[in-house]
């Protein structure tokens, strides 16, 4: 590579960190907001099944859950049915995971900034001093350790970012998508035990990267959105849906939630 090139893409990254940096502040911020809003969301329910559970009484108008052990148990066990509530969980985590991505990509933006700099600040006086193949060495070696990390010109990350698709508007890690598709691939669909329901509207359906998993991007009942993975029947019901809403029967995976039957109601 030569000195032209590699400036050019150090000018690039110069020139876009602070743009950057503001869209990744400003997205910090929006994710941040729709967090709360899902945590305050998951204690409202919560709150609202205590008080359900509290109030319960047996046909002789006693309590029908006495003790604290009995009520907790019952609080737990409805809300591990609640469709709702396990969406929200699962859209919360998907958040927390979010924010950490972003707050991970602003240190990044932040560090290669001033990297950037010192290296320009570095060529610049080489230059002046004539040592212009000491110019050109430390360059490429700076541009190959930028490459063996696995960085990309600014313009290439702006390219890959997109506008205006639900999936790359909220999309979880690869790596995270590559777990839940593993766990989806392992789950039983004759397994009914700890299943919740739910009705979810279907944004967008595709196969995932494991052989004979969908993914499906969803928005639930609280406008949360959360990915719904499927295999077999309850998959091509998915794919045939999108548009629609449906309802589903579910567990709950590390990363989203698994379909074991889909039903398309609207």
């Amino acid at each position: 590579m030569r000195m032209k090139e590699i400036l050019r893409e150090l000018a690039v990254r110069l020139a876009s960190a602070p743009t950057e940096t503001a869209r990744l502040v400003l997205e910090r911020g929006e994710v941040s907001d729709a967090l709360h809003r899902a945590l305050d969301a998951i204690k409202e329910r919560e709150a609202q099944v205590a008080g359900e559970v509290a109030a319960a009484r047996n046909g002789d108008g006693k309590p029908l859950y006495p003790n604290e052990q009995a009520r907790l148990a019952e609080i737990q066990r409805r809300l591990q049915a609640d469709g709702d509530y396990q969406a929200l969980k699962a859209e919360a985590d998907r958040l927390r995971l979010r924010v950490r991505e972003l707050d991970a990509r602003m240190e990044e933006v932040s560090r290669r900034h001033r990297s950037d700099c010192r290296m320009a600040d570095l060529a610049a006086a080489l230059l002046n001093a004539g040592m212009r193949e000491e110019a050109l060495a430390a360059l490429e070696a700076y541009a190959q350790g930028l490459a063996g990390q696995g960085d990309e010109p600014a313009e290439a990350q702006a390219e890959g970012q997109g506008q205006g698709q639900p999936e790359a508007q909220a999309n979880a890690s690869a790596q995270g998508q590559a777990n839940a598709e593993t766990q989806a691939n392992a789950q039983g669909q004759d397994n009914t035990q700890g299943l919740a329901e739910g009705t979810f509207k279907v944004l967008e359906a595709r196969p995932g990267n494991s052989p004979g998993v969908v993914r499906a991007w969803c928005e639930g009942p609280q406008g949360q959105k959360v990915a719904l993975y499927a295999k077999n029947g309850a998959a091509k019901a998915l794919q045939g849906a999108v548009g629609k809403r449906v309802k589903a029967r579910y567990r709950a995976l590390d990363k989203g939630l698994y379909a074991v039957a889909v039903e398309v109601v609207a």
